[in-house]
């Protein structure tokens, strides 16, 4: 087995721009229906319904707050309804240096944020080259099997868009 010269090693890891022992493997994510986000959405509306009611009840009877706030509960409830959880549609690709958002007409390239991260699901922000912006909500049913490389991409992202300014800052001011 011969082994490379630190100088030479560094050189070969550094022409491509990435480190192949550190940098996750290439994955590609659809976007689908977020029915976890659904229900905790739901959760969350329906708690917000119960305070609600049970601020009613406690209330003196000539009190008009609690009847706003239930009307207001009620309103984002039926506006949520109508307007269904802003999904977006495509593919969320790392080709194992850059990262992409896929759409039917569209190939954006640019850096995913992981906001939220519950082991089943990730709120995603994603920024792209061009400075447009897109939350995103990726869900572990629409492909399990690569739902870990997925999050592992993602969060590598995270670190390597943390330590890179300072790196430079560091190779500007030796």
């Amino acid at each position: 087995m011969t082994l490379l010269p630190a100088d030479r090693m560094a050189t070969a890891l550094s022409n491509t721009g990435t480190n192949p022992l550190v940098c996750p493997p290439a994955v590609d994510y659809p976007l689908s229906e977020p029915r976890m986000l659904l229900r905790l959405l739901g959760l969350v509306w329906g708690l917000a319904l119960a305070i609600d009611i049970f601020w009613l009840f406690a209330a003196p009877a000539d009190d008009w707050r609690p009847w706003a706030g239930l009307l207001v509960t009620l309103c984002a409830g039926a506006v949520a309804w109508r307007c269904g959880p802003l999904t977006q549609a495509g593919v969320l690709v790392w080709d194992g240096a850059a990262w992409f958002w896929e759409r039917p007409a569209l190939r954006l390239q640019g850096q995913p944020g992981v906001r939220l991260d519950v082991q089943s699901g990730m709120l995603v922000h994603f920024l792209s080259d061009t400075g447009a912006t897109c939350w995103m909500w990726l869900d572990q049913t629409s492909r399990p099997d690569a739902w870990l490389a997925l999050r592992r991409a993602a969060h590598a992202a995270a670190g390597r868009a943390a330590v890179t300014p300072a790196a430079e800052e560091r190779a500007a001011h030796p």
